[in-house]
């Protein structure tokens, strides 16, 4: 959920399925540099802020433990469903946990995760989490994110970068530099891949944007 927006708004774009954000296919970006993070089978991976990707699913047939968080149930309940998944459901003063095989997706807010919580990831995917955050919350998240896994968990981070002026957003444009701002206390920040992706957004380039660039980071962690 955009840190900017209202719980309800989020839940209320689930409702009318306004979720231009919910990629079809799994981000081919997951797939080509994944292997480049030499995870063994049934290592756990974190995705912030989840939605329904469809990465979910495939990081699990990988042998991976999936965990995400999300606040919308109806995109936690559609994913499982449109996968054809059971799921078993408990519930804490914090959560609402639903678990199928090696896929645990945690409805609530993600302020609310602990160190706990995370205490097994080897690895963070963040498609489309530091993006949906406004500039003036950014810096909390980030901070966060760094509070909630282990010190040494690398990430593959995805960004969108655009003149601001031209778009409101969500999805807000985070600039190369703004990403190690935020992360290059922590990490060795690796950009992997950089392109031009405005003919593939006709909408956003039809609302008057003249640029849009997206970027893959690697995140290495520093050892202490």
């Amino acid at each position: 959920m955009p840190i900017s927006m209202h719980p309800d708004e989020w839940r209320d774009r689930w409702k009318q399925n306004r979720i231009g954000f919910h990629e079809p296919t799994v981000n081919p970006y997951l797939c080509r540099y994944l292997p480049e993070f030499n995870l063994n089978q049934g290592d756990t991976i974190f995705l912030p802020l989840c939605g329904k990707a469809h990465d979910i699913a495939w990081l699990a047939q990988q042998g991976f433990q999936v965990v995400g968080i999300e606040l919308s149930e109806i995109a936690i309940v559609s994913f499982f469903s449109e996968h054809g998944l059971t799921y078993q459901q408990s519930e804490s003063k914090r959560f609402i946990l639903r678990k199928s095989g090696n896929i645990s997706l945690i409805q609530g807010d993600y302020f609310d995760l602990q160190r706990q919580d995370l205490s097994a990831c080897k690895m963070v995917y963040d498609r489309a989490s530091l993006i949906a955050i406004d500039a003036a919350s950014r810096g909390r998240y980030c901070t966060h994110m760094l509070s909630i896994i282990p010190q040494i968990t690398d990430q593959l981070l995805i960004t969108l970068d655009y003149d601001q002026a031209q778009m409101k957003g969500p999805p807000y444009a985070v600039s190369t530099s703004e990403v190690g701002q935020h992360y290059n206390s922590e990490y060795s920040i690796n950009r992997l891949e950089q392109n031009d992706v405005l003919d593939e957004r006709p909408r956003w380039r039809d609302q008057g944007l003249t640029r849009l660039t997206e970027t893959v980071f690697i995140l290495n962690g520093k050892k202490a």
